[in-house]
Order: structure tokens, then C-alpha cells, then sequence
């Protein structure tokens, strides 16, 4: 069962979700869910990579809501990852954004160069968050639908070797922000926007293939 607070964030978003999303977002997530149905109809785990170029920001949290939505609405099927062009690592405000939002968060080598967050969406389930190459072994290298999460990475990867298809749906980069007073509340507005995005798309799948 997903924390609390999480699962209360989660009611409120899907509340008026399709009034917050324009009808051109809409249709890219209505065609990621569709290739997903695709997959799932003949039996294939599907494999969804969000690649941002430092794997940082933004490829974390949507990497954290669509694992999130994933099991909200009953897709065992799905697996989810990030990575990026290099390895950096996980920001702290990426971190904190989470953990503000309600997710509960470890991490046993803090001091570390890219520090491993666990992050906690219910008491026994965490998402691996460290900054990974998309070569990484750690990632799937073949048949796995990439999603394009940074303009960077969109405009620098047009074609993404392994990948079975391959969407864009870029955001803002946070980082625009870690100068702020309180760079924070930026990362949350980021990782919500992201939110509502993973939560259409697996509401939407619902539609043509529910679980629940």
C-alpha cells in the first residue's frame, strides 16, 4: 500500500488532471500508454528508460512517478529506470523535492560521489535513485521504450540504440533555480508537473487495458 500522504497527493492530482494538461501534452502521453498497450497485449514486461542528459533531475523524478503510477493503477508488467548521457549524480534538491512531497528516504553512502537514495513509495517498496550512463548494465540495453525527458538530450540523441520506440516529452530544468531562495519549492513544481504527466498516461492506459 502506498504511504499515505502519497496516495492522498496522487486523489487530488487525478481530481482535474485533463484540465491541467493541454491537448497537444495529452496527445504524446495518449501515444506512450498506447505503446505500452501494444506491449502488454502480446505478453512483453515493458521496459520504460527517461533519459536526461546527467540523469540529475528531472529523468529521477520521472523515472519515481512512473514506477509510482505504475503500481497505482496495477501494472505489474512495467519496469522503470533513468539514466543519462553521463553519470553525475542525483541532485539533493531532486532528494529533498521527493521527500517533501512525501516519500520516505535513505541512503547509507551520503558522503559518496553519487550517493544511492532509496526512496520509499510504501514501506517495503523504494526506487533505486543514482545518477547512471544509459550504457549502464544496470539499464536495459535492448527493446525498451525510451522517453525523452531534457531538450538537451532530445536534441543530442535522436536515435536511441536498443530502444523500440522513442517519445519526448521535455521539461523545464530545475537547475535554472539552485540560486534561488528556495530552490526547493522550484524542484517540487518540476516533479508535480512530471506527476501529472505520469499519472495521465497510466490513467489513460487504464482505458484501454485495466487492471484494476
Amino acid at each position: 500500500m502506498l504511504h499515505k500522504e502519497i496516495n492522498q497527493l496522487c486523489s487530488t492530482i487525478l481530481n482535474d488532471i485533463r484540465t491541467k494538461i493541454s491537448s497537444e501534452r495529452r496527445s504524446i502521453l495518449e501515444a506512450i500508454a498506447q505503446e505500452i498497450n501494444s506491449e502488454l497485449k502480446i505478453g512483453n514486461t515493458v521496459k520504460l528508460v527517461y533519459l536526461c542528459t546527467h540523469n540529475s533531475r528531472r529523468s529521477h523524478f520521472s523515472q519515481v512517478w512512473g514506477c509510482l503510477a505504475s503500481v497505482l493503477f496495477g501494472y505489474k508488467e512495467i519496469e522503470t529506470y533513468s539514466g543519462g548521457t553521463v553519470a553525475t549524480a542525483c541532485h539533493p534538491y531532486t532528494i529533498e523535492a521527493l521527500r517533501q512531497l512525501g516519500f520516505k528516504i535513505t541512503c547509507a553512502d551520503l558522503e559518496a560521489d553519487n550517493p544511492h537514495y532509496k526512496v520509499y513509495y510504501s514501506t517495503d517498496n523504494f526506487i533505486d535513485c543514482y545518477s547512471k550512463a544509459n550504457t549502464d548494465n544496470e539499464l536495459p540495453q535492448s527493446d525498451f521504450i525510451a522517453i525523452m525527458t531534457c531538450s538537451d538530450s532530445d536534441d543530442n540523441c535522436p536515435l536511441v540504440p536498443g530502444a523500440k520506440k522513442r517519445f519526448s516529452t521535455t521539461y523545464d530544468d530545475p537547475k535554472e533555480f539552485d540560486d534561488a531562495p528556495n530552490p526547493v519549492m522550484h524542484y517540487k513544481e518540476r516533479s508535480l508537473q512530471i506527476a501529472q504527466e505520469a499519472l495521465y498516461t497510466f490513467q489513460y492506459l487504464s482505458k484501454l487495458n485495466p487492471k484494476l
